[in-house]
């Protein structure tokens, strides 16, 4: 048993493993989890750590007669393929992949990184640097900023910075 690769059309990996499975068959999409700011809250969301790709088992010959029927799956663009054959991946590098994903779940890809620079977007301090410190919450955010040549902390809502460019 091997994963074979499957491209997906833009932006629709789940609407093309749940069509698979709906086939019967097993498929693997490995999501990562990365914070992201919206609506002055920060929040976890999962991506694909192989955007447009999905991994679907199966034994070789099984799959090859069933390829046209996946082909014309909702959500699926084309099965990859090199030099006329299916790219494949071993099952032993595809639980290597698993436990990558596994490692990057439990710690997550931060929205801002402890000393990354940031400005004020609002009110009195705006276009005011700071350099981010630590979250304080999910609403709030730590920062240290030179005022009258002393750094101070101060905490501040999430949706009054953003990185520096």
């Amino acid at each position: 048993m091997s994963w074979v690769i499957i491209y997906t059309k833009p932006r629709q990996e789940v609407r093309a493993k749940e069509n698979l499975q709906s086939l019967g068959l097993q498929v693997a999409s490995p999501l990562i989890p990365i914070e992201k700011v919206s609506g002055g809250t920060v929040s976890t969301s999962f991506v694909s750590l192989f955007p447009r790709y999905i991994f679907v088992r199966s034994d070789t010959a099984i799959f090859e007669n069933m390829c046209h029927m996946i082909r014309n799956v909702r959500g699926v663009s084309q099965i990859v393929k090199f030099g006329g054959k299916f790219a494949e991946l071993k099952d032993k590098t595809f639980q290597g992949i698993l436990r990558y994903e596994k490692a990057l779940s439990s710690n997550p890809k931060k929205a801002y990184q402890s000393g990354e620079r940031v400005v004020f977007t609002h009110e009195a301090f705006r276009e005011i640097q700071a350099v981010y410190q630590e979250s304080d919450g999910q609403e709030r955010v730590i920062l240290l900023f030179d005022l009258l040549t002393k750094p101070v902390k101060i905490s501040v809502p999430v949706s009054a910075v953003k990185k520096c460019l």
